[in-house]
């Protein structure tokens, strides 16, 4: 077996999801987050780990890339380095992403109770983009791509538009400005400020923004409310339930 393999390649040869090999393999760590949305680099103890984990098929071919004791020993690696990360590194790096927001939440209200900031401006579009890579299973476009977030694992463009939500805030609540049409779908998700959850996610084409959307001179940009994606009524495909796993998922994760 080549160790040159892509996940799906190696899926297909010992009969595994690769969506699902993935997100384990997410959530074992085994690269930065900064590499989220880039292709996996497999290494030949990490096609042995996964290849004895999620085989599913009895005769499939496969050859002998590590023994063993290789395998052993890239994972007696792999705990020293976390105990050098733990020894290290700051109190920070030991929180979940879910545990930083929250952090990082408190540290802005504190701020603008003394005044010294005006907004709550959060890196929640990062995250949301993060956060759709693991629902469609995609690869993050480079940031100077203007039209599209990421792609699919089937190929479509999409973009991502997030907005927090609080109690009280104006129903006429929007997201941010589209102003390009290069993309298969827009992905709105809508996140509960205080609970972290995801409490609505549709899927529109480009035709749904502009037929429903609302253009503003003054930005130079189509508009979405958040009214239009909460409604029991609204439009799209509805993948509430896809991205509040995602982001369930995301939230736990540590360095």
């Amino acid at each position: 077996m080549s160790e040159q393999l892509s996940v799906p390649e190696l899926a297909a040869q010992i009969g595994a999801d690769p969506k699902q090999m993935r997100g384990w393999m997410r959530g074992q760590g085994w690269r930065h987050p900064s590499e989220t949305g880039q292709p996996w680099s497999l290494t030949g103890e990490q096609i042995a780990i996964l290849t004895a984990r999620f085989s599913k098929t009895t005769g499939v071919s496969t050859e002998p890339v590590v023994g063993m004791e290789a395998v052993s020993a890239s994972l007696a690696e792999t705990e020293d380095l976390d105990g050098i990360n733990d020894e290290d590194g700051t109190l920070l790096a030991r929180l979940s992403v879910g545990d930083l927001l929250d952090t990082y939440t408190s540290v802005l209200v504190e701020l603008r109770t003394r005044h010294l900031i005006r907004t709550n401006n959060a890196p929640i579009g990062d995250l949301a983009e993060y956060c759709a890579a693991i629902v469609y299973d995609g690869l993050l476009a480079p940031n100077s791509e203007k039209s599209y977030d990421l792609t699919a694992v089937d190929g479509r463009k999409v973009q991502v538009k997030v907005r927090l939500v609080r109690p009280g805030m104006a129903s006429g609540a929007v997201f941010s400005p589209i102003r390009s049409f290069d993309f298969d779908l827009c992905a709105f998700l809508v996140i509960d400020n205080g609970t972290g959850e995801v409490v609505a996610a549709r899927e529109w084409t480009p035709d749904e923004v502009r037929e429903h959307g609302s253009f503003k001179k003054h930005t130079n940009g189509t508009v979405v409310t958040v009214s239009q994606v909460r409604s029991s009524k609204a439009r799209g495909l509805d993948r509430t339930a896809d991205f509040d796993a995602a982001w369930r998922e995301l939230l736990s994760q540590t360095r």
